[in-house]
């Protein structure tokens, strides 16, 4: 693990949590917290599982292309994976790739390909909420906080537009090596040329080894079920915070449905932008924003709000996760380091 990432990471979130619980007393947040139906946090619970479930059905369709893998036989190193977020700079998802592919014999680079598909997936429905949001739901913000409005607009808006760039970047390198191997390889050779030639061989080799891995692409039941599937997992994604809004009795303050739009929408944004180690700090600055800033909801509330939502979130998938570590017998001393040398070209 290296000390920068893991110093960097600790910055973040101590300055996350600053702001986000700045000018809220202690009382405050015990009081908040103590108001809280807690009744309503185990069907939160049940869609936070039903989330990871359409999870492992999606990788399950994506790593088809390389190989027929039971449902069973993925989750486990999903939920691993996901409970490894906790590390940081997102070395989960370097460590499910690895778990897989050492489960199922599959190359690192083709698992992991199957991971880049899922975020490629992951981005395009971010960016269909965020174009609902801003053109078709802009009522949203017309009533609420408009200087705070302004400023989230104007983040939402550019991160919109770099992460289109990237998206379409992406999307035609993958066609291209789908449909147009030979030119797109040839491309690559011309790029790694000044790299050493070990270090050449071993790019020109992960990225053969990555096509494979980004096949569902030609396969069109697949792609479509795929983007389906995407669709019921940001829907999911969405559902789970409900329960949480009748819990803190958010409910009768805002338009359910458009504030939900926005706070998982802030959520994504703030927890991509900044990939804190378990996106502490990140989440809870994210509900803070949308649903204080925004929404004007009490700031003791929507800080509240964003301790309950992170711990059932994280806690769940880190509960879930250290099961299928002790049901496997995986060793986290041996993992990390593995999982850094996979990170290195």
């Amino acid at each position: 693990m290296q000390k920068r990432h893991l110093l960097i990471g600790i910055i973040i979130i101590i300055l996350s949590l600053y702001y986000a619980f700045k000018n809220v007393s202690m009382s405050e947040i015990s009081d908040a917290l103590l108001s809280v139906r807690y009744a309503y946090l185990l069907p939160a619970f049940f869609m936070v599982i039903l989330s990871y479930i359409l999870r492992a059905i999606r990788w399950r369709y994506l790593v088809s292309s390389v190989k027929d893998v039971k449902i069973v036989n993925i989750f486990s190193p999903l939920m691993v994976g996901f409970m490894a977020n906790m590390l940081p700079a997102r070395a989960g998802e370097f460590i499910r790739a690895y778990l897989l592919g050492k489960k199922e014999n599959i190359t690192f680079s083709a698992s992991f390909a199957t991971i880049f598909i899922e975020r490629l997936f992951d981005m395009l429905l971010v960016l269909l909420l965020l174009f609902v949001v801003l053109f078709f739901r802009t009522e949203i913000f017309s009533s609420t906080n408009s200087e705070a409005n302004h400023r989230l607009i104007g983040y939402m808006i550019k991160f919109g537009w770099v992460s289109f760039i990237g998206f379409v970047f992406i999307l035609l390198f993958s066609v291209f090596l789908q449909y147009r191997n030979d030119w797109t390889m040839k491309m690559v050779h011309l790029f790694t040329k000044p790299l050493p030639q070990k270090w050449a061989d071993k790019v020109v080799g992960m990225v053969h080894s990555f096509t494979n891995g980004l096949s569902v692409i030609r396969d069109k039941r697949g792609f479509l079920i795929t983007v389906f599937l995407s669709f019921l997992i940001w829907c999911t994604f969405a559902a789970v915070y409900y329960p949480l809004y009748l819990a803190f009795d958010i409910q009768t303050m805002l338009p359910v449905i458009p504030s939900l739009f926005v706070l998982c929408l802030t959520v994504a944004i703030f927890i991509t932008l900044f990939p804190t180690p378990g996106f502490l700090g990140s989440f809870q600055l994210a509900c803070v924003i949308a649903l204080h800033e925004v929404f004007m909801i009490p700031k003791a509330v929507a800080a509240s709000y964003g301790i309950v939502a992170w711990l059932i979130s994280m806690g769940t998938t880190i509960v879930v996760g250290i099961i299928f570590v002790l049901r496997d017998n995986i060793s986290f001393k041996q993992l990390i380091p593995d999982s850094e040398r996979m990170k290195q070209p």
